[in-house]
């Protein structure tokens, strides 16, 4: 029979387990061993909150926006590398202008497969057309671009910027937002790893990074009720 507030065959209370699991998303898990043992005095292994995490932290970052507001969608793109078992893949980000990560994936080519499959997903989060997607050289992205509406416009413009005109409206555009997420990413990869064993290792610390991203902005929206929904249905526990 199961004590009440464990889970069977858990040793360990459900506030341990959920304060572990939460704090984990933001820190690595040598770190939350030891902010456990202050708070709680229990004594728990960080393979164990390790394992935790991967089981109990099911965020997959498969929430949508709301655009009916915005007169042009604009969205910025850009792929970074990483190493899974010693081999070269790719983190794909898709990023709103108002600073929000529409969808990311990670692939093991950097193709016309990979880019559909971004677009694709991320044309569904939107719910609308994308009018302009600011990205880098890649040739697969002209090839996708129309996974984000038949009249998406692609633009090249660098770090430095290029104005363009669409529709009588004037813009400044960069693919600044979009160099900012890889350094985040990169800041990310340095607190918790470098390199995956596996390419489900890999999506496990995406899906991560973007829970994080999104409980930072909620938090600093000051909107805590969305943030407790968000961690209600990531952690179930």
């Amino acid at each position: 029979m199961g004590r009440r507030g464990y889970l069977y065959r858990y040793r360990f209370p459900l506030e341990v387990m959920r304060f572990a699991v939460i704090l984990n998303v933001f820190l690595p898990s040598r770190f939350v061993v030891v902010l456990v043992f202050a708070l709680f005095r229990a004594k728990v292994s960080h393979k164990t909150i390790c394992d935790w995490s991967n089981k109990f932290n099911k965020y997959n970052g498969e929430n949508s926006f709301d655009y009916s507001g915005i007169k042009h969608l604009i969205c910025h793109v850009d792929e970074k590398f990483i190493k899974i078992a010693g081999k070269r893949a790719y983190w794909w980000t898709l990023k709103d202008f108002l600073g929000n990560i529409i969808h990311a994936i990670i692939s093991m080519s950097r193709d016309l497969i990979s880019a559909k499959l971004l677009f694709k997903n991320a044309r569904i989060k939107t719910g609308r057309d994308v009018d302009l997607l600011v990205r880098d050289g890649c040739f697969s992205y002209e090839k996708a671009t129309k996974c984000l509406g038949r009249k998406c416009k692609t633009l090249i413009t660098g770090i430095r910027g290029k104005g363009v005109i669409y529709k009588k409206n004037i813009y400044w555009l960069t693919n600044n937002p979009a160099e900012s997420v890889n350094s985040e990413i990169d800041t990310f990869l340095a607190r918790f790893q470098y390199t995956f064993a596996s390419l489900e290792s890999a999506e496990r610390h995406k899906n991560k990074f973007l829970l994080q991203k999104r409980l930072k902005k909620n938090f600093s929206e000051k909107k805590f009720l969305e943030a407790s929904s968000t961690l209600e249905q990531a952690f179930m526990i």
